[in-house]
């Protein structure tokens, strides 16, 4: 049992990768680190049983305007998004929340179009789970011209219906990150 356990974690850790390419020019390239979990089972017969998932760490995205119009405009994102701030550094150009508590919607849009916190049954627990969620953005200067707009999201979730202490872990589909680049760079403009 050893020995297969010992073997069946040599074949899980060689999984593991991390990717840093993008295709496309006005998104720099986001970490992704693919995880795997071995699972064992006791019992009459020895079983391993395997799952991979991608956790982004970030999206960078490029906006036109210099960071300070980006900034200034990133500010008023959050606002509009409703996301209340515990983090909002001028200096660092560093703004969002590392404990939000939220459910069904994230600026008036199902939660369940920004998180993958898997699923019961036929619905999704992003939509009926109390999420708990960090959702941090940053400004830098672009190299080759305007700025980079970073965001990072990541959360849990727990069923406020069971007595269950156990949190799932959520990750994001890309779409909230892509949806505030997109309100950033309609801050520029204005």
């Amino acid at each position: 049992m050893r020995a297969l356990l010992a073997l069946a974690t040599a074949g899980i850790c060689t999984a593991c990768a991390a990717s840093t390419s993008s295709p496309d020019p006005d998104i720099a390239p986001t970490p992704t680190v693919a995880t795997t979990r071995g699972v064992t089972a006791t019992g009459g017969a020895s079983t391993v049983i395997a799952s991979a998932m991608n956790v982004d760490l970030d999206v960078r995205l490029v906006v036109t305007g210099t960071p300070d119009q980006a900034w200034t405009a990133l500010t008023g994102v959050y606002q509009e998004l409703g996301i209340p701030l515990s983090v909002n550094d001028a200096a660092s150009k560093t703004i969002g929340n590392t404990g939000w508590r939220v459910r069904r919607s994230i600026g008036r849009v199902p939660a369940q179009r920004y998180l993958d916190c898997g699923s019961s049954g036929t619905i999704q627990n992003a939509e009926t789970y109390q999420l708990t969620l960090s959702i941090v953005s940053n400004v830098k200067p672009n190299p080759r011209g305007g700025s980079i707009v970073t965001t990072a999201l990541s959360g849990t979730g727990r069923n406020p219906i069971t007595s269950s202490s156990a949190d799932v872990r959520c990750v994001s589909t890309g779409d909230l990150e892509l949806r505030i680049r997109e309100m950033v760079e309609r801050g520029i403009v204005r």
